[in-house]
């Protein structure tokens, strides 16, 4: 029996997957009280059968597919789904954090019910310019409107007692980027403790471009929060 599953949605990634592999098979070999979870979220490319291929005859890595794009919170809910561990984490599939914060993510989660990656807290916090202007616009309005004292809610590296994550996962309605800020609102409302880990993005992946446009996905992002705000008051939020 696994103590810890960390589902990784990925959507056309073949160009990198191989490099994500090597990674998780060798943390997978290493620590064997990990099971992975790759949720191949409906891509167009041939990922989901190089993932198929590399993980042949490995007990604690699953392969787990969907015939359409479900995004980021459809594919995590799919993985979730199909885990039954006391401890459940996801991280993003291009490994944009090293799979050592796990480690660290389980520690919080034997003292927390609900585990972040905060980039605010790790010593080595210096991102891409684009990057932390998006991010840090968008936690300051989730601060403001949603009372959240967190800074960084959108390090894509998080983890769940099973109860919570389950209670999270189905309470939860926003699927664009403000997805994170709404199951860490969720959580607030439930009562659930909120550890935080310092997170530090790889070196590689700061370079990157960041798939969050300020100036195309700011209106959307301000929209779901206040989404969020009304299924509050409506009740939404109460079961």
């Amino acid at each position: 029996m696994y103590k810890v599953s960390v589902i990784l949605p990925v959507y056309n990634e073949s160009g990198i997957i191989h490099r994500t592999l090597s990674a998780v098979t060798d943390f997978a070999a290493a620590n064997p009280q990990f099971c992975f979870l790759f949720v191949n979220d409906g891509s167009l490319d041939d990922t989901g059968s190089i993932i198929q291929q590399k993980i042949k005859g490995i007990s604690n890595i699953v392969f787990v597919d969907s015939t359409e794009n479900l995004g980021k919170a459809g594919a995590l809910k799919l993985g979730l789904a199909h885990t039954d561990t006391d401890y459940i984490c996801f991280t993003d599939g291009d490994l944009a954090y090293s799979l050592d914060h796990l480690h660290k993510l389980v520690e919080s989660l034997d003292s927390h019910e609900v585990a972040i990656g905060n980039r605010n807290l790790s010593e080595n916090h210096l991102r891409n310019v684009k990057r932390v202007v998006a991010g840090e616009t968008f936690n300051r309005l989730v601060r403001i409107l949603l009372s959240m004292p967190i800074t960084d809610t959108q390090a894509g590296i998080k983890g769940f007692r099973k109860h919570a994550a389950r209670k999270l996962f189905d309470l939860h309605r926003i699927n664009d980027f403000a997805f994170d800020a709404e199951l860490l609102y969720i959580a607030k409302l439930k009562g659930y403790s909120i550890g935080q880990i310092p997170a530090t993005v790889d070196e590689e992946h700061q370079h990157l471009p960041s798939t969050v446009k300020i100036l195309k996905h700011s209106p959307g992002m301000l929209f779901s929060l206040f989404r969020i705000i009304f299924y509050r008051i409506s009740g939404r939020y109460n079961g």
